[in-house]
C-alpha cells in the first residue's frame, strides 16, 4: 500500500529535502508551508514532473483551527507518515528578549508539533500503523547561548516524544532527529566564527546538509525501522 507522508514547513530547507526524498522513496507528498507559497507551488511542480503525487497546504502549525482544516483538506486519504519540521528560530540575550518574542517559539517549534500529532494521530492508532517523526535540534540537549527560547521549545519536542513513544508505541513509533547544524537559509544568520567553532568540534568536521537528516527520516519511517520508538536520533557529526 502506498504511504501519505506529510512534512510540515516543507516548503524550504529541510522539509523541501524530506519532501523530495520520501517522493522519490514512493510516498504521496502533502507539503505544509505558511507564507512560504512561491516555494511550496514550485516543490509541488518538481515533485509533480517526476509523477510524484503530491500536494501543498497553507496552515500556521501554531494555530489548532488551520491545523484541523490542514487535516480536512488532505487529498489522498490519511496520513501515516508525519514528519514535524516546522520551526523557527530566535537570536538574542534573554534579558533582551520580549515575551512575545518567547511566546512565538514556542508556538511554532513546540506548541506546532503537538497541535500536528493530535490531529493525525487517531487515524494512524485506528488504522494500526503510523510513523511520527518530529525534527528536534542538538541544541534541545546542549543548549545554544542566546537561543534560550529555541533550545528550550526543542527540548520540549524531546519530552514529547518520549512521553508519545510510551502512549502509542503499540500502534505508531513516536522518534526525534535531533539535527546539528544544518546547511539551511535559517543558519545563515550564523557569524563565520561561530560557524568554524561549531565544525572544529565537529569530528566530522563538517555541517550537515538537509540530506543527512532527510536520510535519518526515511530510515525511521521504514516498516523495517519498527522496533524503534522513542529514539532521540543524532544527526549532528558527533558534536
Amino acid at each position: 500500500m502506498k504511504r501519505t507522508v506529510l512534512i510540515t514547513g516543507g516548503a524550504r530547507g529541510i522539509g523541501r529535502q524530506i519532501a523530495l526524498d520520501f517522493g522519490n522513496a514512493g510516498y504521496n507528498v502533502i507539503i505544509n508551508y505558511n507564507k512560504s507559497e512561491k516555494e511550496a507551488m514550485s516543490l509541488v511542480n518538481e515533485l509533480n514532473a517526476r509523477e510524484i503525487a503530491c500536494q501543498a497546504i497553507q496552515a500556521d502549525v501554531s494555530d489548532g483551527a488551520q491545523v484541523k482544516r490542514m487535516r480536512e483538506q488532505v487529498a489522498f486519504g490519511q496520513v501515516d507518515t508525519l514528519v514535524n519540521n516546522a520551526g523557527i528560530a530566535h537570536i538574542g540575550l534573554l534579558q533582551s528578549d520580549t515575551e512575545d518574542d518567547f511566546d512565538r517559539v514556542i508556538a511554532v517549534d513546540l506548541k506546532g508539533v503537538w497541535l500536528c500529532t493530535r490531529e493525525f494521530l487517531p487515524s494512524m492508532v485506528q488504522n494500526g500503523f503510523g510513523r511520527i517523526i518530529n525534527i528536534s535540534s542538538f541544541w534541545s540537549e546542549r543548549g545554544s547561548s542566546t537561543e534560550t527560547a529555541y533550545s528550550a521549545a526543542k527540548a520540549g519536542v524531546n519530552g514529547l516524544t518520549k512521553a508519545l513513544s510510551r502512549e502509542v508505541g503499540e500502534y505508531v513509533t513516536v522518534n526525534a532527529i535531533l539535527a546539528g547544524l544544518i546547511a539551511t537559509e535559517m543558519n545563515d544568520p550564523v557569524p563565520p566564527d561561530a560557524l568554524f567553532r561549531i565544525v572544529d568540534n565537529t569530528p566530522v568536521r563538517r555541517i550537515g546538509t538537509p540530506q543527512d537528516v532527510s536520510h535519518a527520516a526515511l530510515f525511521l519511517a521504514d516498516e523495517k525501522s519498527s522496533f524503534i520508538n522513542g529514539a532521540l536520533l543524532h544527526v549532528d557529526g558527533g558534536y
